[in-house]
């Protein structure tokens, strides 16, 4: 028998107490009745649902990367910060990330459904209590929907941990660069560049 993940743990536990897991239906009931905030930012992750906190150098760090990426994409994809990813059409689907930030096709369309991963050039999740859980959880979730490219802007080691071409609950290519150093989007190699300022590279120290 293998090694056990601490979510293969959890998923094993819960299915041994008999914990039933949400549902982006009920989810959405929920959201509908009021049981959930629509102004709470939560997501549902194997049928779990977690809060997202944010701590000062994550959120200035979100904040700053949708201004940044709006003011040099803006007029060829739609920057979406931390809105849900709808992973398939099944509504007893147990998953519905919500990343930091998504460059999803068309700036003019309106989405009346969250954009799904056929929409999405790009995918970023600004990391650092949450590296355990992006990497190891949310990351082969997005590469078992072909999510095209995701980036951990890894804020604990402070690099960019770049991954692209999916295949099955894993990408091929992993590459990394430091904060400080320029990368571009693979849809976008003409924007190359340093992502995060150092002052809010200084909020690290």
């Amino acid at each position: 028998m293998g090694v056990l993940t601490q979510r293969d743990l959890q998923r094993e536990l819960a299915d041994a107490f008999g914990v039933r897991r949400l549902t982006y239906r009920e989810l959405r009931t929920m959201e509908r009745a009021g049981i959930i905030d629509g102004d709470q930012h939560v997501e549902l992750l194997d049928g779990q649902l977690f809060t997202m906190t944010i701590n000062p150098p994550h959120a200035a760090a979100v904040s700053h990367l949708a201004r940044r990426f709006q003011r040099i994409l803006g007029d060829r994809v739609q920057v979406v910060s931390q809105g849900p990813l709808r992973l398939s059409d099944d509504l007893d689907d147990v998953n519905l990330p919500q990343p930091d930030l998504m460059l999803v096709a068309d700036p003019e369309k309106v989405y009346p459904d969250p954009p799904r991963p056929a929409d999405v050039f790009l995918l970023v999740e600004v990391s650092d209590t949450t590296l355990e859980k992006d990497r190891n959880v949310k990351l082969p979730l997005y590469a078992a929907h072909a999510v095209p490219e995701v980036w951990i802007v890894n804020l604990v080691e402070r690099q960019v941990e770049i991954y692209t071409d999916p295949r099955g609950d894993e990408f091929l290519t992993r590459t990394t660069a430091a904060l400080t150093e320029p990368v571009a989007p693979r849809r976008f190699p003409d924007a190359r560049q340093q992502w995060l300022p150092d002052a809010i590279l200084d909020l690290l120290r």
